[in-house]
């Protein structure tokens, strides 16, 4: 149940057809997915029926209904990922804004978790790309660091720090995304809590703090390079009131995205800057504000030296988080071979597919794989370590006995009895 209180503050919103956004927010929230651009082009394979196209984003689609995604392998394989369609829309900000990034873009995302909008962005760079992704708090962290990888784009780097972290480092990246903790408006009719924890002083709060991290990432960002501020709240103090404030206090330039009308994307409620406004009562997905920023000055040659120092000091910030980077550099070629490979790495991108022995497994054996039981892997399967392969993709390494097969998957990964 909406919050009065929460219903009349919509009310005071300039443009805003409350009514017709709380009937939305007392709705059914929809379904969709996006594909992994670098593991998958078909969505066929995945196996859902009625598939339709999020207008947006060209790797999304919305399902008729939610199934259990935690039983599909493919899920786990780092084949898609499933978010609400609104936020899709990193992807083809990121892809429209590339001529902007150069060849070689250095990525901060600086409130990750749990790891959508960055693999969005991900789907749209290069793949000469460097990416950090932040998240403060240890345990969000620890969760955006197993979707990367299994996301698995290789040179992804996954720290927990604070943003100011990232701006006493000085302008170093070329695209920032600050996805901000914000009063969760847009989410009510996915989450219960949203909807009863919400009240002024909440948004106060978050607009504070989201003005501490604005500034933090304007100090992050590199001359010439790109911010997108986003919120999945309605309010105008969250959203175009710290676009303002970005502008007009932090002198970053907005970027006018004239994405095309019908896709149905509103525009700001109020001022003159441009944004983006995702509203359920309007568009097919949750409520989302996003705003693209540039910083002035011209993009300047770095010192490659600069990137190897910045990510040698955020290590001890990695609190026991392995990068995914590390994966790169393992197994690159036939004579190396990992005395005890992870089966992170079988997930990695950049995994270079003959270097171990595969055995092809049904759904069954895969899900037991994924709830990490051992294996009786099919007769003849030579001994050592072995890549289980579903529908021909890799969800990780065991290592075959004979009698049976000792499973490596990431016990804290493991699927439990639904």
């Amino acid at each position: 149940m909406l919050k009065p209180e929460f219903i009349e503050s919509l009310r005071g919103i300039d443009g805003l057809d409350a009514e017709a956004l709380a009937r939305a927010l007392e709705g059914q929230s929809e379904t969709s997915i996006r594909l992994n651009r670098r593991k998958l082009s078909d969505p066929a394979v995945l196996g859902y029926e009625r598939l339709q196209p999020v207008p947006w984003c060209r790797s999304g689609f919305y399902l008729p209904e939610r199934p259990v995604f935690t039983l599909n392998p493919l899920f786990h394989a780092g084949l898609f990922y499933v978010q609400e369609a609104s936020s899709m829309i990193h992807e083809t900000i990121v892809e429209r804004m590339l001529p902007m990034l150069g060849v070689s873009p250095k990525v901060l995302d600086l409130c990750a978790a749990p790891g959508g909008k960055t693999t969005a962005a991900i789907n749209a760079l290069p793949d000469t790309a460097m990416v950090i992704a932040n998240e403060i708090m240890p345990k969000r962290a620890r969760i955006l660091r197993e979707n990367l990888m299994k996301w698995g784009y290789p040179d992804t780097m996954v720290t927990s720090a604070d943003t100011g972290v990232f701006a006493s480092a000085g302008p170093m990246f070329d695209l920032v995304m600050a996805d901000a903790p914000c009063s969760g408006e847009g989410m009510m009719r996915k989450d219960e809590t949203a909807a009863s924890q919400w009240s002024e002083g909440l948004v106060a709060g978050c607009e504070a703090l989201q003005r501490k991290i604005l500034a933090d990432a304007a100090e992050a960002l590199a001359p010439g390079g790109v911010l997108i501020y986003s919120t999945c709240t309605f309010n105008t103090r969250e959203n175009e009131g710290n676009l303002r404030y970005a502008v007009e206090r932090l002198g970053l330039e907005p970027v006018d995205m004239q994405l095309p009308p019908e896709w149905g994307i509103a525009p700001q409620l109020t001022g003159s800057y441009p944004a983006l406004r995702f509203m359920p009562h309007i568009t097919r997905g949750e409520g989302l504000f996003a705003a693209v920023m540039r910083k002035s000055g011209k993009a300047v040659a770095r010192n490659p030296r600069d990137f190897v120092r910045l990510k040698a000091s955020l290590r001890p910030l990695m609190d026991g988080i392995p990068q995914t980077e590390v994966l790169r550099s393992k197994g690159g070629g036939k004579k190396d071979v990992i005395e005890l490979p992870r089966s992170e790495w079988a997930l990695s991108c950049a995994f270079p597919r003959g270097q171990y022995p595969e055995a092809e497994v049904d759904e069954t054996m895969a899900l037991g794989y994924l709830r990490h039981e051992s294996l009786t892997l099919p007769e003849g399967t030579p001994r050592g370590f072995v890549v289980i392969t579903y529908r021909g993709y890799p969800l990780g390494f065991v290592k075959n006995l004979g009698t049976r097969a000792n499973n490596l998957y990431p016990a804290e990964w493991k699927i439990r009895n639904l």
